[in-house]
Order: structure tokens, then sequence, then C-alpha cells
């Protein structure tokens, strides 16, 4: 008559209530994803996202902008 020990119902209850493995739930394993190599994970090299030279900012030279001599 008496009820199924709490233990029991408790330990069946977790087990069914854990979702799969850890192991299966992960997607496919870090090596397979990082097939890539990091060289070409890396954005591109520093010096192409630097914009262009000062010297091509600067606007035309003074020389051109003075008006011409009197």
């Amino acid at each position: 008559e008496k009820p199924k020990p709490v233990e029991e119902e408790l330990s069946k209850q977790v087990e069914e209530e854990k979702p799969k493995p850890v192991e299966e739930e992960k997607p496919e394993p870090i090596e397979e994803e990082k097939q890539k190599p990091a060289e070409q994970e890396q954005p591109k090299p520093v010096e192409q996202e630097k914009p262009k030279p000062v010297e091509e900012e600067k606007p035309e030279p003074i020389e051109e902008e003075k008006p011409k001599p009197v």
C-alpha cells in the first residue's frame, strides 16, 4: 500500500527530464568547425584596413590654392 519511495520517483523524473547527453547536443566537434586556418579567419591585414595615406587625403597642394602672382 505504501507509495513508491520518493527517491525512486525523483530519480525517474530527473532521468526523463534530462535532455540528451551533452555530447549529442553539441554541434559538430570544434575541430571540424575550425576547418579554415586561423589565417583565413583573421580579417585582412591591418595595412589594408588603414585608410589611404594622409598624403593622398590632403587637398591639393597649398601652392596651387594660392592665387597666381600679381
